[in-house]
């Protein structure tokens, strides 16, 4: 049989059969084994410790509704003290005891003041022991403009 120039003929087909199937199963393995190696590799950083900015706007709070918890920093070691004014230094026992008494008593939240050189991480496992008060609004102390 004569072939033409609109014959179809299976060679060329064949042809493009084969390169239509292209095997991406090796190049999803080195992708999962690239990921591997980046997660067993890297290395895990806390968030840095940050100064925080000056209050710009907000709006002021009721102190005599609120419980005080004051995390003041001395010479590095942060001394929790509760009530405004501040009473002596408690552990975080004594201050769980007397948030919850005060929050029993008729407050309706609690105000957390610390020293700008407390760290961040301190601050968020006091604001954690302190939930297990329950349901208390919480407020954070910051410096005036």
């Amino acid at each position: 049989m004569k072939q033409g120039m609109f014959d179809t003929g299976s060679t060329r087909k064949q042809r493009y059969d084969s390169d239509a199937d292209l095997d991406i199963t090796p190049m999803i393995d080195v992708t999962f084994l690239l990921l591997i190696f980046f997660m067993v590799t890297s290395t895990m950083q806390s968030t840095p410790e940050i100064d925080l900015p000056l209050a710009q706007h907000g709006a002021g709070i009721n102190k005599s509704e609120q419980v005080t918890v004051s995390v003041i920093d001395l010479n590095g070691i942060p001394v929790l003290t509760a009530g405004d004014p501040s009473a002596p230094e408690m552990d975080m026992d004594e201050i769980l005891e007397y948030v919850r008494v005060e929050i029993d008593a008729g407050k309706s939240g609690i105000l957390v003041k610390a020293s700008g050189s407390i760290p961040t991480g301190y601050i968020k496992q006091l604001t954690q022991k302190l939930q297990s008060v329950g349901e208390v609004r919480f407020y954070y102390a910051v410096s005036e403009k």
